[in-house]
């Protein structure tokens, strides 16, 4: 999956693995890219901890009771070696409250980021979570999800292992979503037809999908999990391009709906559009930015 996700991109994974003997006990994934866009190929270059399409937490998985904080700095330590003095710095994104001690550090440079989104599920039916929401976005939701439920010229269709749609046509759509989030700060890696032909055929990945005839309007991904399902790529045609209004809205509906029939605990939503994300019920859990220069790795 890893490796699918960077086929069309100029950045390169790099994963570091923990070992107890012969068992994985733990992992880290960063992207190696170019300082800066123009010399993508040569150094110096920027260690970026974070995976493309992840944004909910911290991109390591650490084992229980070890120290952390020593894990990380060896895996920095790995990559230093690696890369030489090519290697500039480390930047660790989507870092959480809880994890900052892993990797703050003399030197280093800790900034707020955009934060991620989280909701706590506790009914058994989209219907109970609408009826937590203020009167005005109760109300509007529900004529949003009619209004979808009634065109009949649109096609819904949702499932696991989805093999009726196409991951080139999945990869465009997203790459002109991601294209009006990113910036020279937060760069956001274009997804490949490979890391969606990849996740399409999985079971515990939930697509959701809106067609006009052959067209595709929209779609949403949810990396399924029975206790904390997160969802994944949005990206939609925006209507003065032939889409619809409310599809965003729409897909949340049934989205927490597949979430609460599973029995799952909690649903992450990501970055952006918080204001909007806090209307529908979720919090906010602020994360940093920590950048640490090369004198400083390890």
């Amino acid at each position: 999956m890893i490796r699918s996700s960077f086929a069309a991109s100029w950045a390169r994974p790099l994963l570091g693995v923990f070992r107890d003997g012969d068992r994985v006990a733990g992992a880290i994934g960063a992207v190696c890219r170019g300082l800066w866009p123009t010399r993508t190929s040569r150094p110096p270059l920027l260690l970026d901890v974070r995976l493309p399409a992840h944004s909910n937490a911290p991109t390591w998985f650490l084992p229980e009771g070890a120290d952390g904080r020593e894990l990380i700095r060896s895996f920095e330590r790995a990559a230093a070696a690696e890369f030489g003095w090519g290697l500039a710095g480390v930047v660790y994104r989507m870092v959480t409250e809880p994890a900052l001690p892993l990797v703050a550090r003399r030197g280093a440079l800790v900034r707020q980021s955009p934060g991620t989104t989280q909701m706590r599920l506790g009914w058994s039916s989209a219907d109970g979570w609408i009826g937590t929401l203020s009167r005005n976005r109760r109300s509007t939701l529900r004529r949003q999800i009619k209004r979808i439920a009634q065109d009949g010229e649109l096609l819904v269709r949702e499932g696991s292992a989805r093999r009726d749609l196409d991951p080139a046509e999945l990869a465009t759509l997203d790459e002109r979503h991601a294209a009006r989030l990113s910036s020279s700060l937060d760069p956001r890696l274009p997804l490949s037809p490979a890391y969606f032909a990849a996740l399409l055929g999985r079971e515990d990945v939930w697509t959701l999908s809106y067609h006009h005839g052959e067209k595709l309007l929209a779609f949403a991904m949810v990396y399924d999990h029975p206790v904390a399902p997160m969802y994944g790529p949005w990206a939609a045609l925006p209507p003065e391009q032939g889409g619809r209004k409310d599809l965003y809205f729409d897909s949340y509906a049934r989205i927490v709906a597949h979430a609460t029939a599973a029995g799952a605990k909690r649903l992450f939503a990501g970055r952006g559009f918080v204001d909007v994300k806090r209307s529908l019920g979720f919090e906010y859990l602020p994360m940093k930015v920590v950048a640490v220069p090369r004198w400083a790795i390890g």
